[in-house]
């Protein structure tokens, strides 16, 4: 029995057809490494759902590191001022000697005076983004820690200056103030030490909330390359296949009176 030329061309070149189409996805597949959204729609709807949530944690690694760096640029300005601190104490302790003349506490109390405007400049001009970060602009800073509500830490750093750390009004006129403003710098330096603790701690807790994020994030991220990702292997075998079929298919056309069994084994039926 013999096909009829006319039935197997039109059937031919429909199959080509879908051959075709096929091969295109599969291309796109091959080149974008993902699956297409309606070859399986519930891995896509999963998927879109991750990557929403990888967007979230992408926003709160931002918010956090952002963070650090108000931090690190608050640990700078306490650092300098401590170092004010320290260098006035050496100045007080110099000034406790009875044997100093006037000209030499002069001296020294101008050095002191310096020293005094430097903590007052260091506390104004210590910015980040904007903030005056020691000059108690930074209350109630919320900082993102996660994609979720909740998921967020409060930082307070009160103002540092030579106000707030009652070192404003010492002199080293005379020996007694000098040792006056010993027993005061101590506690400014205790103060600046408490202060120092807790951005340390708080940069503690918030590179550990950027590890998280990043390492959470890394999950879900694979977890979306699985559901989405092309099978490469079986892609270029099934892309292959597919340009078998199509030269198969192709040659059928320019031989219309093949058997109906020849035709199905071309076609790997």
């Amino acid at each position: 029995m013999r096909i009829n030329n006319d039935t197997t061309s039109m059937w031919a070149i429909r199959y080509l057809e879908y051959l075709q189409n096929q091969q295109s996805v599969l291309s796109k597949q091959i080149s974008q490494a993902t699956i297409p959204f309606n070859t399986d729609i519930s891995a896509s709807v999963i998927s879109q759902k991750l990557r929403a949530q990888i967007s979230g944690y992408e926003r709160s690694m931002y918010d956090v590191y952002n963070a650090i760096g108000m931090m690190n640029v608050i640990e700078g300005g306490l650092n300098s001022i401590s170092t004010n601190l320290q260098r006035m104490r050496e100045l007080a302790v110099q000034a406790s000697n009875s044997t100093l003349s006037q000209a030499d506490r002069s001296a020294l109390q101008k050095e002191f005076e310096q020293l005094q405007q430097q903590i007052n400049r260091t506390s104004q001009q210590t910015q980040y983004n904007n903030i005056a970060v020691l000059s108690g602009e930074v209350k109630n800073y919320q900082v993102q820690t996660g994609p979720n509500e909740g998921q967020n830490m409060s930082i307070t750093i009160g103002a540092v200056n030579t106000s707030t750390l009652s070192v404003e009004n010492l002199n080293l006129n005379n020996m007694e103030n000098a040792q006056n403003a010993i027993r005061q710098i101590d506690k400014a330096l205790e103060q600046v030490s408490n202060n120092r603790s807790y951005v340390g701690a708080t940069t503690n807790r918030l590179a550990s909330a950027a590890r998280e994020l990043s390492n959470t994030m890394a999950n879900i991220t694979s977890s979306v390359s699985n559901l989405t990702d092309t099978d490469m292997a079986r892609s270029m075998m099934e892309f292959i296949k597919a340009q078998l079929l199509t030269r198969s298919a192709t040659s059928m056309l320019s031989h219309s009176n093949l058997s109906r069994l020849s035709v199905l084994r071309i076609l790997g039926a």
